[in-house]
């Protein structure tokens, strides 16, 4: 530690201290030396240490502090293999744990079905498992086509072998439902629907489900109209995150943090590795700036980057070293930190190169090692005349393919029995929120109701649509309304002007006509299109091109009227509506011809 104050260079001298206990037994500082790039050791190294201070004083609280988080990229798969539970304060960012790489990998194969390295995530994630010879089997030679093609084409599917064929098969049965839900429920919906029926939830521990959960909760707030409008956004989001901690570690299981974290606190043992790895180097910034001492008082001195090609630069530079010797100052003080959070040992573990001779050469001048060299050179120096040369990766070596998978075999548990009051007769099916042109929370969710069973009609082509099959949904619509919120009082009116809008619509021979047969056809059809001056999601009810060629838009009114001038209220609609049914057509470009249907009063209005 430098030997006097000096505030521009950001020195602070050592202030010596008097031990008021005795010392123990032993030294209480280790060092431990490795050589030429042998992270794995080091790692290996902290989880012997830990197993061992376990073994002798199991109540010991014990304490893995780095400078970076990036210097425990080693360390946490090593204490996971070895059973070691421990608490990660701000370590693991969200993004960088497998269960939320896997949901990732599922919201972008429901964005993008021929986004084909998610799909091949899919398949290789715990639910399936597929091995890399399966994969490359499946998916190797066949550009152009997506990864679902692939898994429905039997020649494919047969080179697999017969473990890949039994996973496939499990998968592909559940994505099928996964792929038909495409843009018809919000995107959380279908995400969470599919990994809850992959099994994802059964190939994961506690923690994971937590991570799970607030991957799920940033989705449904990110997502827009079944969509992720800004995909980069919300990943780089997801990214910045900080992961759950184990849920299941103890109050004196092994503490990882980092140093700057560890401040103020104290533990047993201190284990310290990295101290070879320097920080990440930082880009040059546009200005540097300090202060400094002058005649008239403190004075600031400020220097810009230097340019391309432009002049020597000297005062930038100068201010470059000013601001290197605080960075080496500060790292004085972050050993001095984690050294003095031990009240009984501390563990040191550096790795360096050697040199052609074999001795242990300098560290990097930016590595906390290299603060601590002039008292750790001789050990150093000694452990590299016994430590072995390093051995060279043997690239020829098979790929290492052993992953955490369910049993091929693996089946979804039978569900528990449901209350009587909330099973339906037909399936239930997620709805999205949609605006209505009144006011009150009931109507609005009849509104939802009937235009996701609208959507069910118009997609089976009104097949075995009638009268008696609308009042079979009786039980169905009025769980959905129960479920939605709508309250015992009026759930029967609700239930009732429900069933009587769907009645309408199939039984109306131009409510057939929208939703019967025809070349193209779509309901709920979703687009995002820049229109009168922003970027808009838009949902329209019913896109359909008729044997003509002619396109019609139309959107589902189930608005109800009661009085002598319904007509001027249907013109009034018109009126409302004209903008955004015109605004549907220019997102889609070329003629269309728009309408409005209204079922519970029998009323069409076209909008020329």
């Amino acid at each position: 530690m430098p030997a006097r104050e000096d505030a521009a260079a950001g020195a602070v001298p050592y202030a010596r201290s008097t031990a008021v206990h005795p010392a123990l037994a032993g030294a209480g500082v280790a060092v431990h030396p490795f050589f030429d790039g042998d992270n794995e050791g080091e790692a290996a190294r902290v989880v012997g240490l830990i197993a061992g201070i376990r073994r002798d004083d199991p109540d010991a609280t014990v304490a893995v502090l780095v400078r970076n988080r990036n210097h425990l990229d080693r360390v946490v798969p090593c204490l996971r293999t070895a059973g070691l539970r421990f608490r990660a304060i701000e370590i693991e960012r969200l993004g960088e744990r497998p269960v939320v790489q896997d949901l990732l990998a599922l919201t972008r194969a429901a964005a993008h079905p021929a986004d084909r390295l998610a799909w091949l995530a899919v398949l290789r994630a715990p639910w399936c498992g597929l091995t890399l010879d399966d994969l490359a089997a499946l998916a190797e030679g066949a550009e152009g086509r997506t990864a679902w093609e692939l898994m429905n084409d039997p020649a494919r599917v047969a080179s697999l072998s017969a473990d890949g064929r039994e996973r496939l098969a499990r998968v592909r049965a559940v994505l099928e439902d996964f792929v038909a839900a495409q843009l018809r429920a919000s995107l959380r919906e279908q995400v969470e629907g599919a990994w809850l029926a992959l099994g994802g939830p059964a190939s994961v521990d506690e923690t994971a489900l937590e991570d799970a959960g607030v991957y799920l909760d940033a989705l449904s707030e990110a997502e827009e109209a079944g969509a992720l409008p800004d995909r980069a956004g919300f990943e780089a989001r997801i990214a910045a995150l900080w992961a759950l901690p184990d849920v299941h570690a103890a109050a004196n299981d092994v503490q990882i943090m980092t140093i700057h974290k560890a401040k103020g606190l104290e533990f047993d043992h201190v284990i310290v590795p990295g101290l070879g790895r320097p920080p990440r180097a930082e880009e040059p910034r546009l200005f540097l700036w300090t202060e400094r001492e002058a005649s008239g008082g403190e004075e600031l001195l400020v220097a810009p980057i230097e340019a391309r090609g432009g002049g020597d630069g000297a005062v930038y530079r100068r201010l470059q070293a000013i601001e290197a010797e605080r960075e080496g100052h500060e790292a004085v003080r972050l050993l001095y930190v984690a050294a003095t959070r031990a009240r009984r040992r501390v563990h040191l573990l550096g790795e360096v190169k050697r040199d052609p001779q074999g001795g242990a050469r300098a560290p990097g001048e930016r590595t906390l090692l290299a603060k601590l060299w002039d008292a750790v050179a001789p050990a150093f120096a000694q452990a590299a005349e016994t430590a072995p040369a390093a051995e060279l990766a043997d690239e020829r070596q098979p790929l290492q393919q052993d992953i955490a998978r369910l049993a091929g075999d693996w089946r979804l548990p039978d569900p528990p029995a449901a209350p009587a009051w909330r099973v339906p007769a037909e399936p239930v099916h997620a709805t999205d929120a949609i605006q209505y042109s009144w006011v009150g929370e009931t109507a609005r969710h009849v509104g939802s109701v009937v235009h996701r069973w609208l959507q069910h009609a118009g997609d089976d082509r009104l097949e075995g649509w009638d009268a008696a099959r609308v009042e079979r949904l009786r039980a169905c619509v009025r769980s959905e309304l129960a479920v939605r919120g709508v309250r015992a009082g009026e759930l029967d009116g609700a239930v009732a002007r429900a069933l009587a809008a769907l009645a309408a619509a199939i039984a109306d021979p131009r409510g057939r006509w929208m939703l019967g047969p025809h070349p193209y056809a779509a309901t709920e059809h979703r687009l995002t299109a820049f229109a009168d001056g922003a970027i808009r999601r838009l949902v329209i009810d019913r896109l359909f091109e008729t044997a003509a060629g002619e396109r019609w838009i139309v959107d589902y009114k189930t608005s109800a009227h009661e009085g002598a001038d319904r007509e001027d209220f249907l013109d009034r609609e018109r009126a409302r509506y004209t903008a955004q049914l015109e605004r549907y057509a220019r997102a889609l470009g070329g003629a269309s011809r728009l309408g409005l249907y209204f079922p519970l009063l029998g009323g069409w209005r076209e909008i020329s």
